[in-house]
C-alpha cells in the first residue's frame, strides 16, 4: 500500500512533466493550418525517494489560424522506489485544445485559452490513477527583444482514486526563451502547484496520511539549452529541481513541418 501511495505521489509531482517541447509552460503561439509538430523526450528523475524514467511523445496539429490540437501519449514509465516494489510499463494519454483568443501586438501579450483531458489510458495503478482530469489553461505570451515570455494559470480536477485523499490543484507556470542567434537558444522557467490538500495534512488514518509527498505543493525551477541543426528541427536538454530535492534531466528532439508557410522560432 505504501509503494501505491509513493507512486500515486510521484505522478503529482510530474504533472508538467510529461512534454517534449523545451518550456513545460504553454505558449499562446498557434500553428499554423495543416503543420504538424512532433517531439519526443526521455525524462530521468531522480530524488531521495527513488527514480523515475519516462519516454513521453507530442502529436500537434494546426486545425486553422487559431486553433491548435495537441495529443501527449507516454509509451513507457519506469518507476523505482527505494522503499517497496517498482513498476514498468504504459503512461497514460492527455489531450489539449488550444483557441488563441487575441493576437500580440506592440502593447498587448497574446492570449490563448486551452482545455486539457488526462485519460487513464494505463492498467497499471502504480503508474495511472486510473481516473480522469481535466484543466482549463490560461496563456500569455509575449516578444520582448530577444526574449519570447509565457504565463500560465491553470486549475486540474482531479480524478479521485479510492482510499486516496486529494483536493484539486491550482498550476501556474512562467517561462521564458532567449535567442542567441537564428540556431541557439537558452530556457529557463518556474512552474508548480498548490498542495493536493488544500493547505491541511491528510486525515490521521487516511490511506495518504503515510505519504509527506502529498501534503503540500510543489515548485521547479528549470533552465535548458537548444540548437536548431535545421530550421525545423530543435535538440534541446533541460534539467529541473524543486522544493523535493528532485533533479529532472530532460533530452528532447521537436521536429515542425507541413502547413501553409513556415513556423518562425521565437526571435
Amino acid at each position: 500500500m505504501k509503494t501505491r501511495v509513493f507512486c500515486f505521489a510521484l505522478l503529482l509531482s510530474i504533472n508538467f512533466n510529461l512534454h517534449a517541447q523545451v518550456l513545460e509552460t504553454e505558449d499562446s503561439k498557434p500553428l499554423l493550418p495543416g503543420q504538424v509538430e512532433l517531439g519526443v523526450g526521455l525524462e530521468f528523475q531522480t530524488s531521495k525517494e527513488g527514480t523515475e524514467t519516462a519516454l513521453p511523445f507530442a502529436f500537434e496539429l494546426g486545425l486553422t489560424k487559431r486553433f491548435t490540437f495537441l495529443v501527449e501519449p507516454v509509451s513507457y514509465t519506469s518507476i523505482s522506489p527505494k522503499l517497496g516494489n517498482g513498476t514498468k510499463g504504459l503512461g497514460d494519454l492527455e489531450l489539449t485544445l488550444f483557441y488563441q483568443l487575441l493576437k500580440e501586438t506592440k502593447s498587448r501579450p497574446s492570449i490563448s485559452l486551452s482545455a486539457e483531458v488526462k485519460l487513464p489510458t494505463t492498467k497499471d495503478t502504480l503508474i495511472g490513477t486510473g481516473k480522469t482530469d481535466f484543466t482549463p489553461f490560461f496563456i500569455a505570451s509575449k516578444h520582448t527583444g530577444k526574449f519570447f515570455t509565457s504565463l500560465n494559470l491553470s486549475y486540474t480536477f482531479l480524478g479521485k482514486p479510492q482510499g486516496v485523499i486529494v483536493s484539486n490543484l491550482f498550476n501556474y507556470a512562467l517561462g521564458t526563451i532567449f535567442s542567441i542567434d537564428k540556431k541557439n537558444i537558452v530556457f529557463g522557467e518556474i512552474y508548480g502547484n498548490t498542495s493536493s490538500f488544500g493547505g491541511h495534512d491528510a486525515p490521521e488514518g487516511s490511506v495518504t496520511s503515510t505519504s509527506p509527498e502529498l501534503t503540500g505543493g510543489e515548485t521547479v525551477g528549470a533552465i535548458g539549452y537548444g540548437i536548431y541543426v535545421r530550421p525545423e528541427l530543435l535538440l534541446s536538454l533541460g534539467i529541473s529541481y524543486d522544493n523535493n530535492k528532485a533533479f529532472l534531466f530532460r533530452p528532447g528532439i521537436e521536429w515542425t513541418f507541413g502547413g501553409r508557410g513556415k513556423k518562425v522560432q521565437p526571435q
